[in-house]
């Protein structure tokens, strides 16, 4: 069952089983497409005019029946209006003049009735006063129809050159009215004084629709069908002229408005069909038609007028002769006004048109001159593409002057090679000739050469002042060239010109999705001890040391093989469609191009490298893949004892270390947030003091840290603190170790006074780097109150090889912090280092301090207790295991040693007690 909202959604005429209403079934039978209308009225006209003719000598039948066709014509007439009226798809404007023009036909069939209901009692009456005042509305709704039509004039002149063309055909109209109707009625009346008004009134309403109908043929309409207001306005003007002979047929003759009803609604029917035939949408925009610059109808009127006057000339009558005298002599003057008018508007267009001109002179000359000056090219060919013109910009851009391209192909300005997108475009702007093409190709210059050139391509052969294919080319060489220098930039190594890490990763994929992945090798290359080179030797030597390498690695790979740089001095080789040989064919290349040392700088440089191998596999991405080599790679630098160059392929048991380091990572991070970290701290003595045994003190103590892990134990420094300085992670547990040790130096200084040791605390290269230290330590200093000469900043050798690291030193020294160079004489620093580095202490290797006791005094400890005499410096040995190396270095003149043979580490707690108590507790 259907619902109630779909019956609603059947229309006003539709029933609720969605079929047309009866009454809309027959209005669509008799007003639609078919032509029954029209059948309908020309059935009514012959009838009509028959009856008419029948009857003209002298009544045959009842006078009435003459209007009962008058009466069914202008009912089916005025039907037709108002249903075009009624139609949704009108707009509103049109509607209201249809509704309007309908009801004045019915008006008019209303009036018939009136008439033939007197003919029944007056068989000869003329109109009477009831029929002719239904008559009357019904012209002045038809009027007003018609009046309310737009004008569609847009200026003052074309107004008034209106009003005066309309003015000159109703003063002809009413020319005739008045001779043939008004005047003749006048005079049979016998001076009547109502039939006078009445014959008045008549004639200022026929004027009146006389000049809407005038209106609408001069000017056009806006809303309505032209072809509607012509048939209307012809049904118009044979309805009002319809009595005008009546006062010239015999008594008891009937009415010509017998005839003319008839065939003015035939007229109204075929206005209503020339409406639907061409239906605008509902509430349309009005598209104003461009009104004719010329019309014959006032002069028509003029020469009808004159050649009434020549009519009457021959009339006896004075009066007829001079009222139509001074008509035309009215005709004359509207002409005459008309006229000057016309001279004044052609007047001012002529003067606009030769401002035109003259601007249009103006616009073409800079036109020209911007065409003759443009750096583009700008061409236009046939339909055949023969060039017809050619710029001045060809000289510059194709190497010939402009008028030596008329009538050659334009094919020939083409590179050879992008001949198929140019003629490709031709045809696509051929084919849609609104729509112009941009595109890119290149241009042949004579000399060989070509410029690229961006083209815009668009057709006017539909345009007479042009006819062709206008073409306007741009060169943009230097924006290409530029394009793609960036594009390079963005996917290469700016220093090795090499595939940078985003085009290598770009690259893989290509190949693994192309297959087979087993084919695939992937060559994951670290230069081992470049960061010596670069520290020692500077930046300068490691990037010339490294685009070597990229030089040697381009030629020792296969054709089509993958060379990328991912960073620092890490390369990277794609290999496709390669097996195990293929690789080690490769590998053994690239080991022999770099065996020839590399000359940089007066330095000679020996290259060496580990090398990881992955293989690709199916579920691999290149992410991985880059994994898999990066834990071969680390294999086989680990392999410190094989070849200069080594390689390791990856294996699923190399990934065990690696786990084991991400392990360590996470656990690390997780014993810094949850505070698994202690200090403890190593005496310095003093080598000509007091025991510690014996009741002596230490001056100094150096802080160490230790890792309490909760399921692993105790975790050595040897484990982790690589892992801390790899990953950035020493940077806040280092500063978690001064905040302690220098809160514990304070403590102690509080509590003991001037036998408080002095603070030592280690510093990695990396914290160094890091831009706020040394504002870092001052807080932490002013925050727990130790002076800044009780605390040691120990560094190592290779710390001095970074100038921000050196910085830093310089920041602390200012602050009054003392510096320590430890480990000395194992690392890379030079002599000039401790002239150039604010140091106030080293610290002897152990290495050296187990070779002290040989025989003879020409040792490493001797020589450097020598050069710190020399420069100022205070001295340390570390790492003393036994009395004889202690009491050798006492020999020697070392002021302080350190080392297990006087404490191991000890807990704050157990320095406190030795402070107190001069007795050392050995434990740890």
């Amino acid at each position: 069952m259907s619902s109630p909202d779909e019956h609603a959604e059947d229309g006003p005429h539709m029933t609720g089983t969605g079929r047309p209403r009866p009454a809309a079934r027959l209005r669509e039978a008799v007003f639609g497409p078919s032509h029954a209308d029209v059948i309908a009225q020309v059935g009514i006209v012959l009838i009509a005019w028959g009856w008419f003719a029948l009857n003209v000598r002298g009544p045959i039948g009842p006078a009435a029946l003459g209007w009962v066709p008058n009466l069914c014509s202008a009912a089916l007439a005025g039907a037709a209006l108002w249903t075009v009226g009624a139609d949704a798809r009108v707009n509103r404007a049109a509607a209201r003049f249809w509704r309007l023009m309908g009801a004045g036909t019915l008006l008019v069939g209303v009036g018939s009735v009136v008439r033939g209901i007197q003919a029944i009692d007056d068989p000869g009456g003329r109109i009477g006063a009831v029929d002719g005042a239904v008559f009357l509305v019904a012209v002045l709704l038809e009027g007003w129809a018609l009046l309310r039509l737009p004008l569609g004039l847009d200026s003052r002149p074309r107004r008034v050159t209106f009003l005066l063309d309309a003015c000159t055909v109703v003063a002809a109209g009413g020319l005739f009215l008045w001779q043939f109707w008004l005047r003749p009625s006048l005079e049979q009346d016998g001076g009547n004084r109502a039939a006078f008004f009445t014959g008045l009134i008549t004639l200022v309403v026929s004027l009146l629709a006389l000049f809407a109908i005038v209106k609408v043929a001069l000017t056009g309409g806006s809303t309505v069908d032209r072809a509607a207001l012509r048939w209307f306005g012809l049904a118009i003007i044979v309805g009002a002229l319809a009595s005008a002979p009546e006062a010239l047929l015999p008594p008891g003759a009937p009415s010509p408005s017998q005839l003319a009803v008839p065939l003015s609604c035939l007229f109204a029917v075929f206005a209503a069909r020339c409406e639907r035939r061409d239906r605008p949408a509902p509430d349309a925009a009005v598209v104003h038609g461009r009104r004719r610059s010329f019309s014959v109808l006032p002069y028509v009127a003029v020469g009808a007028g004159n050649l009434l006057l020549l009519f009457v000339m021959t009339s006896n009558n004075a009066g007829e002769r001079l009222g139509v005298a001074v008509g035309v002599v009215i005709l004359a003057v509207l002409v005459v006004v008309r006229q000057m008018l016309t001279f004044q508007e052609n007047t001012r267009l002529v003067a606009r048109l030769d401002a035109g001109m003259v601007e249009l002179g103006d616009r073409e000359r800079r036109f020209r001159s911007l065409v003759q000056n443009a750096s583009d090219l700008i061409t236009v060919t046939d339909a055949e593409g023969i060039l017809t013109y050619v710029s001045p910009g060809a000289t510059r851009l194709l190497g010939l002057p402009a008028e030596q391209w008329p009538g050659r192909a334009a094919a020939d300005m083409i590179y050879v090679d992008d001949a198929g997108e140019v003629f490709a475009a031709y045809e696509r702007v051929i084919s849609e000739p609104g729509v112009p093409v941009v595109f890119q190709a290149r241009l042949a210059h004579v000399d060989g050469s070509w410029r690229w050139a961006e083209i815009t391509m668009a057709n006017l052969l539909h345009d007479p002042g042009v006819a062709g294919i206008v073409c306007n080319s741009r060169d943009v060489t230097d924006a290409r060239d530029f394009q793609q220098r960036l594009s390079h930039q963005a996917s290469h190594d700016a220093l090795t010109d090499l595939a940078n890490r985003s085009l290598f990763g770009e690259r893989v994929s290509e190949a693994l999705a192309a297959g087979p992945p087993e084919r695939l090798r992937v060559l994951l290359i670290d230069l081992n001890e470049f960061k010596t080179v670069n520290d020692t030797l500077g930046h300068a030597v490691g990037d010339a040391l490294l685009v070597a390498a990229a030089d040697r690695l381009r030629g020792a790979v296969r054709r089509g093989d993958i060379v990328a740089r991912l960073g620092g001095d890490e390369f990277a080789v794609l290999l496709e469609h390669a097996d195990d040989a293929a690789a080690l064919a490769v590998i053994a290349r690239i080991a022999g191009a770099f065996e020839e040392p590399v000359d940089v700088d007066g330095h000679r440089l020996r290259l060496a490298a580990s090398i990881g191998v992955a293989l690709g596999t199916v579920a691999a991405t290149p992410q991985e893949l880059l994994r898999r080599a990066d834990v071969a790679m680390y294999a086989a630098k680990a392999d410190r004892d094989g070849p200069r160059i080594r390689h390791v392929d990856y294996a699923a048991p190399l990934d065990v270390p690696v786990r084991a380091r991400a392990t360590l990572e996470r656990d690390l991070r997780t014993g810094i947030d949850e505070g698994q970290f202690r200090v403890v701290y190593q005496p310095i003595v003093a080598l000509d003091g007091v025991r510690l045994d014996a009741g002596g003190v230490p001056a100094m103590v150096e802080a160490l840290v230790r890792w309490e892990h909760p399921g692993r134990g105790p975790v050595p420094p040897a484990d982790f603190i690589p892992v801390a300085e790899s990953t950035g992670l020493i940077v806040p547990l280092g500063r978690w170790i001064l905040e302690q040790t220098c809160r514990q130096a304070v403590t102690w200084h509080h509590a003991h006074g001037a036998a408080a040791p002095r603070m030592s605390v280690n510093v990695s290269a990396r914290q160094l780097q890091e831009a706020d230290f040394a504002a870092d330590v001052d807080r932490v200093l002013t925050a727990t109150g130790l002076a800044p000469q009780r605390l040691t900043v120990e560094i190592t050798e290779t710390a001095t090889l970074h100038p921000s690291c050196v910085q830093s030193v310089h920041a602390l020294r200012a602050l009054g912090v003392r510096i320590s160079l430890d480990d000395f004489g194992t690392g890379h620093s030079s002599l000039s280092t401790l002239q150039t580095c604010p140091v106030d202490e080293i610290k002897l290797d152990r290495a050296f301090t187990g070779t002290c006791t040989a025989p003879d005094d020409r040792t490493v400890a001797a020589a450097v207790i020598q050069m710190a005499r020399a420069l100022r410096i205070a001295a340390v040995a570390e790492g003393i295991e036994t009395e004889a190396q202690a009491q050798r270095l006492r020999e020697l003149g070392y002021p302080h040693g350190q080392g297990y043979h006087f404490a191991r580490p000890q807990p704050p707690e157990r320095i406190d007690a030795l402070l107190a108590t001069g007795h050392l507790v050995r434990a740890e």
